[in-house]
Parts: structure tokens; C-alpha cells; sequence
């Protein structure tokens, strides 16, 4: 599913490992200067779809924490010109960032279910991915499309700083 989700998206990879988080897949649209970040779940029960979604709180934090970490593990797998870097990151300041769930089809004709979680966690998109490795991002309800349901709002996520006011420090190794 991983693979599907990353030959979807621009300049994306798999597996960025930040602090004891592995990111299961990110990519970067430079034209929105968006980094885009999903959650694949295989499963399609309740509480499959729910932990996908929980997993987006702590991503969030962990990107807040270690900013700097996950723009070093992402450029490894992904160069990034400098110029583009600074562009991406507003100075090595802030992310700006899309969350998103893939889920299986399956799992998406949970609607009703999604709606609810969706209610929690509103700026979480959601990919789904056909049995073939397609993906849409939009859900089928009554037949219809419905791509305001699967939609994502970018959110900006702060680099914390050390006391001095720079950045924190490259904790990788």
C-alpha cells in the first residue's frame, strides 16, 4: 500500500524514520510548498481506521519536536536544493503540512465512520487505495464522489527552538 501512496505523490519516500517515529510515507509538492504526510492502514475495522488516525496526533508532535530531524532524514531520500529547503521550511521556521490516512477501499465504504473520526481530527485527509494500487482522494457515498470528505487542510506545524531562539539542534546520527 506504501508503494501505491508513494508513486501518488510528488517527490515522496517511504519509511522516514524521526526519533522513534517511521513516517510510513512523505513527499513534498513544491508548487503548494506542502510536505505531505500519510499513515497507511491496511485493515478495515473501526479500530484500524481509528488508530490511523490517531497516529496523526503524535506525527504532529514529533514533527513540532524534532522539525529538523525529519527535514534531515526526508533530504537523505529526497534532495532538496537549498534554495528549496529554505522555501519549504519558511526559513527553517515552520512546516507547512498535509496529513493524510490511506486507507483501503474496503475501509473506506466505512463513511458513516469516517464522518465521525473526520469530526475529531477535521484537517486529516484521507487517500484511498483501490485493490489495483490506484488511489483517489475522494470517497464514494450512495454512489456519489465525495471529495470534500477526504480532504486535507495543511496545517503549519512550528520548529521549536532552544533557548537561544535557533533552531534545535540535528539529533541525528
Amino acid at each position: 500500500m506504501s508503494q501505491a501512496v508513494a508513486k501518488h505523490l510528488p517527490k515522496s519516500t517511504r519509511e522516514v524514520r524521526v526519533g522513534s517515529c517511521i513516517f510510513d510515507v512523505v513527499g513534498y509538492d513544491k508548487s503548494e510548498q506542502l510536505f505531505q504526510i500519510v499513515e497507511c492502514k491496511l485493515g478495515d475495522h473501526a479500530t484500524s481506521i481509528g488508530h490511523a488516525f490517531g497516529q496523526i496526533s503524535a506525527y504532529y508532535a514529533v514533527l513540532s519536536a524534532l522539525g529538523r530531524d525529519f527535514l534531515n532524514a526526508y533530504t537523505k531520500k529526497v534532495p532538496l536544493r537549498y534554495e528549496r529547503l529554505m522555501e519549504a521550511t519558511h526559513d527553517n521556521r515552520q512546516l507547512r503540512v498535509a496529513f493524510y490516512v490511506a486507507l483501503t477501499d474496503e475501509a473506506c465504504k466505512q463513511v458513516e465512520l469516517i464522518r465521525s473520526v473526520k469530526k475529531l481530527l477535521p484537517n486529516v485527509g484521507i487517500i484511498r487505495v483501490k485493490p489495483d494500487g490506484r488511489c483517489r482522494t475522494y470517497l464514494r457515498c450512495n454512489g456519489k464522489k465525495e471529495p470534500k470528505l477526504a480532504e486535507a487542510t495543511p496545517t503549519v506545524v512550528e520548529i521549536l527552538r532552544d533557548r537561544s531562539g535557533r533552531p534545535e539542534p540535528n539529533r541525528a546520527a
